[in-house]
């Protein structure tokens, strides 16, 4: 009995950013100009968390490449959005055009909770905050596990829902 081998989904996984990521990430990554409403590029980003020690760059890596990022932040600066001081902030979260429509974002979603588990062991919380009318990043968190309890607030663009994801912890 022989069975047609299945295209096996690309390795995706979640690096904190290194200089090699530069020109990927620089150079080569673009968002559509709706998407550029919502988020800051890589280099605007990785450019505030040289400036803050609370920000982390982290990259969607997909068999080697990367393909999407995001920042993770913590500490005072997030008070705004939550009051919780062991919760950990998602800020920025794209996915290079070129590579979007794949399911890097849910599936890195999906792996976040581990990682911060992992290299933030004194989180207990992921928040973000996403644009009511971003109708595709809501999915994408509420696939992953993110809930909304009801949480707005008025941003640049419009109101805003506040997601919050609880850490499973033994």
């Amino acid at each position: 009995m022989s069975s047609m081998p299945q295209e096996a989904e690309p390795k995706v996984e979640l690096k904190f950013f290194r200089p090699e990521y530069e020109k990927a990430l620089f150079e080569d990554y673009k968002v559509s100009e709706e998407q550029e409403k919502y988020t800051a590029l890589p280099a605007r980003a990785i450019q505030l968390c040289r400036e803050d020690r609370d920000r982390h760059p982290i990259v969607i890596v997909a068999e080697g490449v990367p393909v999407g990022f995001f920042v993770l932040h913590r500490g005072d600066k997030i008070r705004s959005v939550t009051e919780s001081p062991r919760a950990m902030l998602v800020r920025s979260l794209s996915v290079n055009l070129a590579e979007q429509g794949k399911g890097y974002a849910k599936r890195a979603m999906g792996l976040l909770p581990k990682f911060v588990s992992d290299y933030f062991p004194d989180m207990n919380e992921i928040v973000l905050v996403v644009n009511e009318r971003n109708e595709a990043g809501m999915r994408v968190y509420e696939q992953a596990g993110f809930e909304d309890r009801g949480h707005r607030k008025q941003g640049p663009v419009g109101s805003q829902v506040l997601l919050h994801y609880r850490m499973n912890r033994k």
